[in-house]
């Protein structure tokens, strides 16, 4: 069996979570489910209207961010913690599927309902770009730029996942990842540079700010910028700083060698849950 059909083929833990918030939209009543649709797509219209006319490309681009990245905890927030809360862990451990299937069936599922709404972003952001720039540039900087956002939003969602499991309850999991995201995104980098500015002087907190005089390469490792050039926030503002300014020296690797980061820190993550799922369900890896 390979690894797709055992995650996802014959995992009905995916195609539960994949299909519940479709469930849940269809159970309720009418103009309870019309109610909650209308505003949704009045404004992707407008928005569609508006970038048809307009560069809306880095509107677009923060609504999408802050949609994706919220989505990814409230989504994922209580599927292990709802376990714990509503006494069906005990039902979910005594069925033959194995920690991994349990685990992946649930970050999967919510990985394949985040790759939707991102679908709906995509036009958007390729109308805005085509109208400043050429064919090739576009499809440069969209899929760094994408990279960047979905890799930040698997991230988020391993993050959650273990959270979920390991806190046990669904308001202080998410309470916990928006603090936490709230941090990592605009608190640390805040200290960062206030850190940087006492103890190494004024000079050197000039340096973080001026994008253009990053060194171009060995910025991966720069030990003083670390909590910025990995921030996916700075990242973007510097793809978008990169894409204006032709003359911008361009990091080797920018907005790739993130995203690659984020990825591999979500993989561990998934590793870990997986590992401490099994050991606490006494289940096969």
């Amino acid at each position: 069996m390979s690894i797709w059909q055992k995650w996802v083929v014959q995992n009905p833990l995916f195609r539960y979570h994949l299909l519940r918030q479709a469930r849940w939209l269809l159970r309720r009543p009418i103009y309870q489910s019309v109610l909650f649709v209308s505003p949704i797509v009045a404004l992707y219209i407008w928005l569609l209207r508006e970038t048809m006319q307009n560069n809306l490309y880095a509107i677009v681009l923060g609504i999408e961010c802050f949609a994706l990245w919220l989505l990814a905890s409230l989504m994922t927030h209580s599927l292990f913690a709802s376990e714990f809360e509503k006494a069906t862990w005990d039902m979910l451990v005594i069925t033959r599927l194995s920690a991994s299937q349990i685990v992946m069936g649930k970050f999967l599922s919510q990985l394949a309902v985040l790759g939707i709404l991102w679908l709906f972003f995509l036009p958007l952001l390729a109308l805005s770009l085509l109208q400043d720039h050429s064919l090739w540039v576009t499809l440069r900087e969209l899929g760094k730029s994408q990279w960047l956002v979905l890799s930040w939003a698997v991230l988020l969602v391993a993050v959650t996942l273990w959270l979920s499991f390991r806190l046990r309850q669904s308001m202080t999991t998410v309470a916990v990842t928006f603090a936490g995201q709230a941090f990592v995104l605009f608190i640390l980098p805040v200290f960062w540079v206030v850190f940087v500015e006492l103890f190494f002087g004024a000079e050197a907190s000039r340096e973080l700010e001026d994008f253009g005089g990053w060194v171009t390469y060995g910025w991966m490792v720069d030990l003083r910028r670390l909590p910025l050039v990995y921030n996916p926030i700075v990242a973007l503002v510097g793809l978008f700083v990169l894409m204006e300014d032709p003359r911008a020296p361009d990091p080797l690797l920018w907005g790739i060698w993130q995203g690659i980061i984020y990825l591999a820190l979500a993989g561990w993550c998934a590793f870990v849950l997986t590992r401490s799922v099994a050991k606490s369900a006494r289940k096969r890896v």
